[in-house]
């Protein structure tokens, strides 16, 4: 709800949304365009997006019977050798051996030929080629390994140039289908164009590797890539450059989206609910032939726990976060949310006494791990206690609170089906006459 004070951001608001809006139409519209069987265009979009709702239905699969008769004249060439790679990547029928057969028996043709001709007509130089030949010598990799070897090679060629960093993006993407796992450091700021910009986030989203550890300069890519589709010129765009774009677009979207709703509190909440989500926790008595038991006898083994939890809900966060060294010490959070400027610190509590002292090492750290350690601003404090003494959680869930920038403080205690703790020896008692229980006189 946008206030009165704040009228005229909203109005600014509502039309930049309405703008995005038409722009993600023209780009579905830009990509239908090329939505026909076979149409390598239209390929290479689709492998972009994959079968993400759009405003039409997909009808590029050539894996049929009518594609095979209208193109059997040109299947020696170059171009409709890469659509049965991507045909055998995304669209698996009846016609995959023929398939196969086919590039096992016309490949050769073209690893005789220079990749690198002088007029720059070659496969090399097309996105929708290159990927498409890519995925088709890793489709024949058991029957033909030699043609994997071969494209290898090209792409590691010296003379391999990409005139565009669109073209240079999809190059490292077939690098990557053949199993080249170097990761190449772009710097973001030195990208202008959205669309390069888009390619390079969908890249590290389809290979898993963040294309940056710095949220503002992904902040700062995300605007760029928005901006530059509301206030560029997209109506000339290919299909492939629409797609990078859209694919890009939504995820931006999704993520802004998740982290305007998610806040610490909710994460609170979710972990408020590891004490009912214990009750499945396996720790089988004698009766089982075989029994299974998944013991919790340290902290370590509650970070597994909660990694797991935070994991299936936050794609940021962040296992053992290395903070700013604050004079001559360092600190190591156990997990932090970069997107919510959150970190979250486990204890581990043996026995009542063990409150006391978590208490004292918060109060000596936290200090420490807000203090210019952007983007983090707040913690959290999960303690699990082995001992279920109720009586502290009260106490020490107060003291806690107490403390600025701390918002939340969850004390879960040990599910009934793990054993107690064994109890600690006793010590043998003393009589008052002994000597050895008089302090030495000073």
């Amino acid at each position: 709800m946008v206030s009165l004070t704040h009228q005229s951001e909203g109005d600014d608001r509502s039309s930049f949304g309405q703008q995005l809006s038409e722009r993600i139409a023209l780009l579905e519209d830009l990509i239908s365009r090329s939505n026909q069987p076979g149409h390598l265009d239209g390929l290479l979009a689709h492998y972009i997006l994959g079968d993400k709702s759009m405003g039409f239905q997909w009808n590029v699969d050539p894996m049929t019977e009518a594609w095979f008769s209208d193109n059997e004249h040109r299947l020696s060439y170059t171009p409709a050798l890469a659509v049965l790679g991507y045909g055998l990547a995304a669209f698996s029928s009846a016609l995959s051996q023929r398939a196969r057969d086919l590039l096992i028996d016309r490949l050769p043709h073209l690893m005789r030929k220079d990749p690198f001709q002088l007029d720059g007509v070659t496969f090399v130089n097309d996105p929708t080629q290159v990927v498409g030949i890519a995925l088709a010598v890793d489709a024949i990799r058991d029957q033909f390994p030699h043609a994997r070897t071969w494209l290898a090679g090209v792409l590691q060629d010296e003379r391999l140039q990409a005139p565009t960093p669109l073209l240079g993006i999809f190059h490292q993407h077939a690098r990557q289908l053949l199993g080249d796992t170097v990761h190449q450091n772009i710097e973001l700021r030195t990208i202008t164009d959205p669309v390069d910009l888009a390619s390079v986030c969908w890249l590290a989203a389809v290979d898993h590797h963040p294309v940056t550890t710095d949220v503002e300069e992904l902040r700062e890519a995300q605007n760029r890539i928005l901006n530059g589709l509301v206030t560029g010129r997209t109506d000339q765009l290919t299909a492939p450059r629409a797609a990078v774009l859209m694919a890009a677009v939504s995820r931006i979207l999704a993520t802004s989206i998740d982290q305007s709703v998610v806040t610490s509190s909710h994460v609170g909440s979710v972990l408020r609910r590891f004490q009912d989500a214990m009750r499945r926790w396996r720790y089988d008595d004698g009766g089982q032939d075989q029994p299974i038991r998944w013991p919790i006898t340290s902290e370590r083994e509650v970070q597994d726990i909660l990694w797991m939890i935070l994991r299936s809900i936050f794609d940021d966060v962040v296992d053992e976060e290395t903070l700013r060294k604050v004079g001559h010490s360092s600190y190591r959070a156990d997990f932090g949310i970069p997107s919510l400027g959150l970190l979250i610190e486990v204890k581990y509590a043996r026995k009542a006494s063990d409150f006391k002292v978590c208490e004292k090492e918060i109060f000596q750290d936290y200090v420490a791990y807000l203090k210019e350690n952007h983007p983090y601003r707040e913690m959290i404090v999960f303690i699990y206690d082995e001992s279920s003494s109720v009586q502290e959680h009260g106490t020490t869930r107060h003291a806690l609170l107490g403390l600025e920038n701390v918002t939340d403080v969850i004390v879960v205690s040990r599910p009934s089906q793990l054993p107690s703790p064994a109890p600690e020896p006793s010590r043998p008692r003393r009589s008052r006459g002994s000597n050895r229980s008089r302090r030495p006189s000073r």
